[in-house]
């Protein structure tokens, strides 16, 4: 095989994996839209794909400039690489061209990129941090308004997290690499540099510590969410010793940064090693030594003084925390929402009767193609052409080609309860049973919705929903139409201020008919059906009354309840007792 002949068959594998990568992408992000779309929710897609492109992008661009720039700077220490090469019996050296040295540490700087791509922040604390959610209260210490603690420092904490994770691993990925140079060697005498080894250093050792400085603005915050007091109560201490023992922190170790800086830069580097035990040795005596000491040396009737305007504080922020009154804070407080079951039917038999010809109930998993819909299912409609080659490549579903798939059959995915509640209101924690009601004959799954935050500060934290939360506030009741997967969202009448900027940003996340069917939803359903009732009826009603006590009396004997199949055989009886005569 000639050179060119292998430089088409490799340009050829190319193109053919660019178009199967490519094609597989443009598929699935058609199909999520139209799932979206299905719902009613294409501006929660817009949000969701919006958000997700500016934290990838953004990220991504950051990651990848931070370590080819580090990369690079390393590779222009080495001065001429060469590869040993042979020449008939001679050896000889052949430098590396540049380029290629280069190339090789972009394409290393997208593997790191790629391993820090996981610490990214989750596209619903931006979406949440962008809504513009206001409290209108504010804390008593730093003057923010709660929602502050509540919607944008769970964004910056994960921003934080991931800025560390790529500064630590870009700088220890440039020394494991320098000590593979000359410039970086250990000798009998100890550690030798270069100048460029110890400049490159310098600077990163700076970032690392300007990145720590962020970490002490961070724990300030984090005193108010929870203190160091019994039962994380935010205590005397750390208000007149912590709060300024941090922000003493951040201003030594943003001087610090400075002085290795450039100290390192010069050469001096017993002075960064002073500066960086300083910072250590202030931070131990700030965080540990002068907090026990404040303690140790307090009398405990004065410690019980000091501490009773800051229970007061976390009292009252409690109950702003949970409920909108007194009553309501207790009962949730006492009942304490935990992770339970998924469904009050503990019936295996009567579980698997709710889920006949359902599409969505909790567990339910695969994708369902209704060829001919009857009722208004919540699912792409299938089409033809490419958009039925779309959603074949995308759920990697090729029997969708067939011709014996209708056109206006419809595609249901996501059909477990929690996770289409899920996709459709992502910023609320779910309840913790999902609970299967009737309004008149049709099944429905009903899920609770909260405003939750474990960032809310001054309250007391509680376990709910198999979480710690220190806000947890009713903010919608979900409906799942069993038999259209459909999803219907009722607000709370008096929602929290993130409910309401929700709601309000997504007009479609509430659903108008929702409150009025929640109301009315039983846990039978129909009732049994007097025989008065019955004479004056029509055929079709008729035959849909014996239906329903039908299906009643299945029901009933795969509960194995005899009570219920009595009541429905007596009242199909006094159904059609009248109706014969």
């Amino acid at each position: 095989m000639t050179p060119s002949t292998r430089r088409r068959l490799l340009v050829g594998v190319v193109i053919a994996a660019a178009i199967l990568i490519g094609g597989r992408a443009a598929s699935a992000l058609y199909a999520d839209y139209t799932w979206y779309a299905s719902l009613g929710a294409a501006p929660l897609w817009t949000e969701r794909s919006g958000d997700l492109l500016l934290i990838y992008g953004i990220g991504t661009v950051v990651a990848v400039l931070l370590a080819f720039l580090n990369l690079s700077a390393l590779g222009r220490s080495i001065g001429v690489l060469t590869l040993p090469r042979r020449l008939a019996n001679v050896e000889f050296g052949e430098a590396v061209p540049r380029k290629y040295i280069d190339r090789f540490a972009f394409v290393l700087a997208i593997v790191v990129a790629a391993a820090a791509t996981p610490a990214l922040p989750a596209w619903t604390s931006l979406a949440v941090a962008r809504l513009g959610v206001t409290f209108r209260e504010s804390d008593p210490y730093f003057q923010h308004d709660l929602a502050f603690y509540t919607t944008w420092l769970p964004f910056e904490k994960a921003v934080y997290t991931w800025a560390m994770v790529l500064v630590v691993g870009v700088s220890v990925l440039v020394v494991i690499l320098y000590s593979l140079t000359p410039g970086l060697r250990w000798e009998r005498v100890g550690l030798r540099m270069s100048a460029h080894v110890r400049r490159h250093l310098s600077v990163l050792a700076a970032l690392l510590l300007l990145i720590t400085m962020w970490s002490y603005r961070l724990e300030s915050y984090d005193l108010l969410i929870k203190g160091t007091g019994e039962g994380g109560i935010f205590s005397y201490v750390d208000h007149q010793w912590l709060l300024p023992g941090l922000l003493l922190l951040s201003i030594a170790t943003a001087a610090a940064a400075i002085t290795v800086l450039l100290s390192g830069w010069t050469g001096q580097l017993r002075t960064s090693f002073v500066a960086v035990t300083v910072i250590v040795l202030l931070s131990i005596s700030v965080q540990e030594i002068i907090p026990w000491m404040v303690q140790r040396f307090t009398p405990h009737d004065a410690q019980m003084v000091r501490e009773r305007p800051y229970a007061a504080t976390r009292a009252d922020f409690t109950r702003r925390a949970y409920a909108p009154n007194a009553a309501t804070y207790e009962a949730l407080r006492k009942s304490g929402v935990s992770a339970a079951l998924d469904s009050v039917v503990s019936d295996a038999a009567s579980r698997q009767l709710l889920r006949q010809d359902s599409l969505a109930y909790p567990g339910a998993r695969g994708l369902v193609v209704v060829a001919d819909p009857q009722l208004d299912v919540a699912g792409q409609r299938l089409g033809d052409g490419f958009s039925r080659l779309g959603f074949a490549w995308a759920y990697q579903a090729f029997d969708l080609l067939s011709d014996s798939v209708p056109l206006r059959a419809r595609l249901v995915t996501v059909r477990d309860v929690r996770n289409r509640v899920r996709a459709l209101a992502p910023v609320f924690a779910q309840g913790s049973i999902v609970e299967p009601l009737f309004h008149a004959d049709t099944l429905y799954w009903k899920l609770e919705l909260y405003s939750a935050s474990a960032n809310y500060p001054l309250s007391q934290h509680f376990m709910l929903a198999g979480e710690e939360r220190s806000y947890f506030r009713h903010a919608a009741t979900a409906l799942v139409n069993a038999r259209t997967a459909r999803v219907m969202i009722a607000a709370d009448p008096a929602p929290d201020p993130i409910a309401q900027s929700w709601m309000t940003a997504f007009p479609n996340a509430a659903d108008y008919r929702a409150p009025t069917i929640a109301r009315e939803l039983t846990t039978t359903p129909w009732s049994p059906i007097a025989s008065d009732s019955a004479g004056g009826r029509g055929d079709s009603t008729f035959r849909a009354a014996v239906t329903r006590l039908y299906n009643r009396m299945r029901a009933a004997l795969a509960a194995a309840d005899l009570k219920a199949f009595g009541i429905a055989y007596d009242s199909l009886g006094a159904l059609i007792g009248p109706a014969r005569k």
